[in-house]
């Protein structure tokens, strides 16, 4: 009927720097369960279609209005309402049927800054704004890498999206960051990677032929790098031209070392294209 979540206005900040996981604070006893405090928050928040800040009365109306400029950011069609003790009207939760499983899936703010087919400047609500950094080169492994650990901006809330490796030509990689929290894994690997034939024998290519090669690139085909970036007075200049900086530069490029690959430090599993 209607997917509501809980935000705990007094911790919810504390939290969302954390990068605690579910098991340091006993939240989860799954074997192997990785996930961190604010990942958690995150899918929540970008999942619900309403939303309950909760102990409304135990922060100022400064961190209040701070904190919802935070969820609209995360997820713009969720319906907001502020709390104390829980209490909250039954009749705005209840036999709404305001659930779509569909919608649900597309709600994430930085899904709906990917959709956008020009970014266009936004009022920024307490600094918050947001952006998709694009290229189609592949990141250099060892910059890249060494940009991730030592100068990540802090003030980068959220970032979601597909990146490439020099050292991975055939593999595509996710990127999900959330506050302290960054996570890459196999996307699986890029349609270029793969005998033209093959691709035609994979359900997913033929029903989305027209949009893979509507953005096919003669050298790269289709692998990119397109990560949605959210912040809090984000430089979004200064944020391109550090990620621009790990790119393979037109020399490194001639020498062609991306077409067989090279070694490298990401802690992702390898995959190859069916050949």
């Amino acid at each position: 009927d209607t997917m509501v979540t809980v935000v705990d206005a007094f911790n919810f900040l504390k939290d969302f720097g954390s990068s605690h996981r579910l098991v340091d604070r006993k939240l989860s006893d799954i074997e192997g369960d990785n996930r961190t405090i604010v990942n958690l928050l995150t899918d929540q928040i970008e999942f619900a279609n309403v939303t309950i800040i909760n102990k409304c009365d135990l922060v100022s109306r400064e961190h209040l209005d701070l904190l919802k400029s935070i969820i609209q950011k995360l997820n713009p069609g969720s319906k907001i309402i502020e709390s104390n003790f829980s209490k909250v009207n039954l009749k705005e939760i209840i036999n709404n049927n305001l659930f779509d499983f569909t919608k649900a899936e597309q709600s994430a703010g930085w899904i709906a800054e990917l959709n956008k087919e020009e970014h266009t400047p936004e009022t920024e609500e307490y600094g918050i704004s947001s952006f998709v950094f694009r290229s189609k080169k592949p990141f250099h492994p060892e910059r890249f890498w060494n940009y991730v650990q030592n100068k990540f901006s802090s003030s980068i809330i959220r970032s979601k999206g597909l990146f490439w490796l020099a050292s991975r030509p055939d593999q595509a990689i996710s990127w999900s960051q959330a506050g302290g929290s960054l996570r890459a894994d196999s996307a699986g690997v890029w349609w270029g990677s793969m005998p033209f034939k093959k691709r035609f024998e994979q359900q997913a290519f033929v029903e989305n032929q027209e949009t893979i090669e509507k953005d096919w690139d003669k050298d790269f085909h289709d692998r990119k790098n397109e990560i949605v970036i959210i912040g809090v007075e984000i430089d979004a200049e200064k944020i391109k031209s550090e990620l621009k900086s790990c790119l393979l530069t037109n020399h490194e490029l001639e020498k062609e070392d991306w077409k067989t690959g090279y070694n490298d430090d990401w802690p992702v599993v390898r995959v190859s294209p069916l050949k």
